[in-house]
């Protein structure tokens, strides 16, 4: 499950001791949930997420369910209202977010079908955490057919993106054993699309210099 940036904070908010029953108004007026739930209510799709983050983080994955829906739901009604970066980490992180309930079953019937749907959007938003499940979900069949080299590419682009994790190094590793030469610089060339762009520049920048250097090694020992 990916946290938003405001998750952390959310978790200690309802770990503390006031009460957790916003409907019987047993939660004092400055409690900062009224505020969240109150602007979600009102159509606030950053609040609505906040919210998703809050109800998740307690357990109540009923209410999660909801406002993540309801978040994903208002964020793509209107997507030229936001900027590039809030889609990248905000409209992601819903939709990455709900993606997890609908694969787990948490507050709604599993659905492995719409999963992928979420976690595509998101992972073409390079979601990390979203493209790490959409590489899984290739690799190991689940809820579509398996296909070693998208699962690759869209692991490939995760890494490529700064995810390093263990896992995700191990499943790459053994498709590198399944797949012949072409067929792995196929995938990674497609990888490329799904990768930030400031990411991409380094990595051309680093095998020019490469390049250079071998090609002047090559002069002086001609």
């Amino acid at each position: 499950m990916y946290k938003s940036a405001f998750a952390d904070f959310l978790f200690l908010l309802v770990s503390t001791n006031m009460s957790d029953n916003i409907e019987n108004g047993q939660v004092e007026r400055q409690d900062p949930r009224l505020q969240i739930i109150s602007e979600a209510e009102q159509g606030s799709p950053f609040s609505q997420l906040a919210a998703a983050d809050m109800f998740y983080a307690r357990g109540d994955y009923d209410d999660a369910f909801y406002w993540y829906s309801i978040a994903v739901r208002t964020f793509t009604s209107n997507p030229n209202a936001y900027s590039a970066e809030v889609i990248k980490y905000e409209v992601s992180a819903a939709e990455c977010n709900l993606a997890s309930m609908f694969f787990n079953g948490l507050g709604t019937d599993s659905d492995k079908k719409q999963a992928f749907k979420l976690y595509a959007e998101a992972a073409r938003k390079r979601h990390i955490e979203a493209q790490v499940q959409l590489g899984m979900m290739y690799v190991y069949a689940e809820g579509i057919q398996q296909h070693y080299g998208l699962g690759y590419a869209w692991l490939y682009a995760a890494e490529l993106n700064g995810e390093s994790r263990k896992d995700v190094k191990k499943v790459l590793k053994m498709i590198e054993g399944k797949m012949d030469r072409k067929a792995l610089d196929n995938a990674r060339k497609l990888s490329e699309q799904w990768v930030d762009e400031a990411i991409l520049e380094k990595l051309a920048q680093r095998k020019k210099t490469r390049f250079a250097f071998i090609s002047s090694w090559f002069k002086k020992s001609a």
